[in-house]
């Protein structure tokens, strides 16, 4: 059955915006007029087309900024402020589908082209990806998309002591395999350092000059 929200901006470029330290000094501003999904802490700093939540505190953790947004939510069960904003949309998560063997966690295979399917993965970026994907965006790219620590985890933290080499392993392997899917649109990580190589890098400088000039 399909969902409201499934081809809501087909043909139309999606700008993901995650959270990796590569986005320091990026001036959000620049995104103004684009269409774009925000995970977590982005809303913090700009306010996007759609807030994104999976994680169930996430949205009590930024409740302060969240009281001047008004735009899109899309979050997963218990995780979007029901009480406070009436655009929000919960879309279930395939928990269902996880095979549980001892101490192990498999992800499901199954990757639904509706919104009515639930998202695929673990973590917010994989899940915000599909849901770009399912949103009809064309050409997606991404921004954030470390999976990696640089002096902190996050772009609006610095700790020193944080440069882990490998990050959020289970959403990481989730996007490689959402990545191999004959379906999905076009898709551009636009971090060349970014552990995920499945999708082609393009220069978000190029990406956001040539838009300017073709308007």
């Amino acid at each position: 059955m399909a969902h409201k929200l499934d081809n809501l901006y087909e043909g139309f470029p999606i700008f993901v915006v995650s959270t990796g330290t590569s986005l320091r000094g990026f001036d959000f501003t620049r995104l103004n007029g684009k269409i774009t999904i925000g995970i977590n802490r982005v809303i913090e700093h700009y306010h996007p087309s759609i807030m994104h939540f999976v994680d169930l505190t996430a949205h009590i953790t930024h409740a302060e900024a969240l009281r001047n947004y008004n735009g899109m939510i899309l979050a997963g069960p218990g995780a979007g402020p029901t009480q406070t904003h009436d655009n929000i949309f919960i879309i279930q998560r395939n928990v269902d589908t996880f095979e549980l063997s001892g101490n192990m966690t498999t992800l499901s295979r199954k990757v639904g082209r509706s919104f009515s399917d639930g998202w695929f993965g673990g973590g917010a970026g994989c899940t915000a990806l599909h849901a770009a994907m399912l949103l009809g965006g064309n050409p997606i790219f991404l921004l954030g998309y470390d999976y990696y620590e640089d002096n902190g985890s996050h772009f609006d933290e610095y700790d020193e002591s944080r440069n882990e080499e490998n990050l959020y392993s289970v959403s990481f392997e989730s996007i490689d395999y959402l990545g191999r899917q004959d379906w999905i649109p076009k898709v551009y990580n636009c971090n060349p350092r970014s552990r995920v190589k499945c999708f082609p890098y393009a220069d978000i400088e190029m990406v956001l000059g040539a838009q300017a000039m073709a308007i």
